[in-house]
């Protein structure tokens, strides 16, 4: 007769590890396949599982065809300026940013970006602030601001 196995799944392990009832004895069950970090979801994801997640999962949500500028006042303007606001096929913005250097700054959408990072990372353990930094130095090339989140609609 074969042996069936079968394998649990790290989400179906949280789920247990997490649960009230769980006794001593399935939690060292449980540390014994997973880290206690993935159990609790407290891994915090280096800086290169961030920006791969980044350029996977949120880039390639922006369609440059709806990109706006805006001009000093945040308005649209029907010209190019160093104000940018990005946003996806469904013309909802994701990231506002400006590269000019008296006005460097760098927002972007709680609901369309940041609540994606915490349904994947467990936002809350990661250190967002250093995270994003460091993706917008990089990507942005805004060496001299901090992310900020932003929870209502821009331009």
């Amino acid at each position: 007769m074969a042996e069936i196995t079968r394998e649990i799944t790290l989400a179906e392990a949280k789920k247990f590890y997490n649960s009230p009832t769980a006794s001593d004895d399935i939690k060292l069950f449980l540390l014994s396949k997973f880290t206690k970090e993935e159990l609790e979801g407290n891994k915090v994801p280096t800086q290169e599982e961030f920006n791969k997640f980044f350029e996977e999962k949120i880039f390639t949500l922006i369609d440059y065809s709806k990109t706006k500028f805006l001009d000093c006042n945040g308005d649209v303007s029907n010209i190019p300026t160093s104000r940018i606001v990005l946003r996806n096929s469904d013309d909802d913005w994701l990231f506002d940013y400006d590269y000019d250097q008296k006005h460097q700054h760098f927002v972007y959408s709680y609901n369309r970006v940041c609540t994606i990072c915490m349904n994947y990372f467990s936002w809350q353990y990661v250190d967002r602030n250093r995270l994003m930094k460091s993706l917008v130095e990089k990507h942005f090339n805004l060496m001299y601001t901090q992310p900020a989140l932003l929870m209502s609609a821009t331009a």
